[in-house]
């Protein structure tokens, strides 16, 4: 077993993906572009659903078979045009329990834990916002008032003032829950109310523009709402950002990097034509009201930067080497994977295989491996997965 592979890695063409050139996925796919597609997802790992082959000598082979084993991660690279679903992600007990009721729904019984690089300005909603905020908007937005009703949304301010950490979760639930399940006339009903009122005022803030672009892209849906009661999250590159399991959150637009435990479990209830599974989702959320933590990354030396996260299953590294410069990675025991966001070079290991560094070039390194970077005539942008706990 060679230290590196090259690998082939597939695309997923959601809908909700940038077309053709605009879109990151595109342009490192390695693929010839249809300006009229999305391109959604580049797909870097062993999941049954998108896996990723080993090409040597112009044959190909499933990367789990050639070192034979799964990867505990799945490393992506993300393109979003339009928003995704309002979701979460089951913790470990709930995925295997979803999987085992509705296996052709949830497809495996892994949790889906994951952490967000920006590598564009990339636009989010992540937890739910300060209780004191969403309290606010019941006052600036009738029509959000209308739909929770005036018991509810009593029930919530007067929890939203107290200290009793308890209520107030309860009466968050209820607040989501009773905006999920309202009855579908009566959603599309206030939400034209809604974004008529905000379209015929003068000038709108960060928060009324998201209503009405989030209406464009999904008219009279209850995903309408969500701004209303999730942090609007402003990721700049290189920021990024951990979402445990059970945290609701939705991304808008931009390109990021993603690295997640080895999972395609996810529970949606709005901004979706997709299956919406809203019992399931209202259950399931931790009912946190909070700001989501932004992470710069810990310096590792002058070329490399770290994102921790609480989990075993991954652990995100990007490096920039200049072009012309050479660079010895840091050695990790567990398998690892690269991508070449951006220059050339070459890449190499002292049992002499090597791979040749392109935009959009993806390669395996195995376990306790060295690896040298060599730049070439650009600078190396390099994004690296691997185990937390080795």
């Amino acid at each position: 077993m060679a230290n590196i592979y090259p690998l082939k890695c597939p695309v997923q063409n959601y809908a909700w993906g940038k077309t053709g050139s605009s879109s990151a996925v595109a342009l490192l796919s390695g693929q010839k572009i249809d300006e009229k597609s999305p391109y959604a997802e580049l797909w870097m790992g062993t999941h049954h659903k998108g896996p990723a082959e080993v090409a040597v000598e112009g044959k190909s082979e499933l990367l789990s078979k050639k070192i034979g084993q799964d990867l505990p991660y799945l490393f992506k690279v993300l393109s979003v045009a339009k928003a995704l679903s309002i979701q979460a992600h089951p913790d470990k007990k709930l995925a295997e329990k979803l999987h085992k009721e509705r296996p052709n729904v949830y497809k495996d019984p892994n949790h889906k834990p994951e952490m967000t690089c920006a590598v564009t300005q990339f636009e989010g909603m992540c937890g739910f916002r300060p209780a004191a905020e969403i309290a606010k908007h019941f006052d600036e937005y009738p029509e959000f008032k209308a739909i929770v009703g005036e018991k509810v949304s009593k029930a919530f301010s007067s929890a939203a003032a107290g200290s009793d950490a308890a209520k107030l979760k309860a009466e968050l639930k209820s607040v989501f829950s009773t905006v999920m399940v309202a009855k579908s006339g009566d959603v599309k009903t206030q939400v034209g109310l809604m974004v008529k009122r905000l379209g015929e005022q003068k000038g709108c803030d960060d928060l009324e523009e998201l209503i009405l672009r989030l209406n464009k892209e999904y008219p009279l849906d209850v995903g309408v709402f969500a701004p209303l009661f999730l942090n609007h999250v402003v990721l700049q590159p290189g920021d990024a950002m951990f979402l445990s399991a059970n945290e609701p959150h939705a991304y808008l637009k931009g390109d990021c990097i993603e690295c997640m435990a080895c999972s395609d479990n996810v529970v949606r209830a709005g901004l979706t034509p997709k299956l919406r599974d809203t019992p399931t989702l209202c259950s399931m959320l931790t009912y946190k009201a909070m700001k989501p933590k932004i992470m710069k990354g810990d310096v590792v030396d002058a070329c490399s930067r770290v994102y921790p996260c609480p989990i075993d299953e991954f652990l995100l590294m990007t490096s920039k080497i200049a072009k012309g410069k050479s660079y010895d990675v840091p050695k990790i025991k567990g398998h690892a994977l690269f991508l070449v966001y951006e220059g050339s070079g070459k890449g190499s290991s002292s049992d002499g295989s090597s791979v040749e560094l392109k935009k959009g070039s993806v390669f395996f390194l195995k376990g306790g491996s060295d690896l040298k970077i060599e730049g070439g005539e650009e600078d190396v942008l390099l994004y690296r997965c691997s185990t937390a706990s080795e």
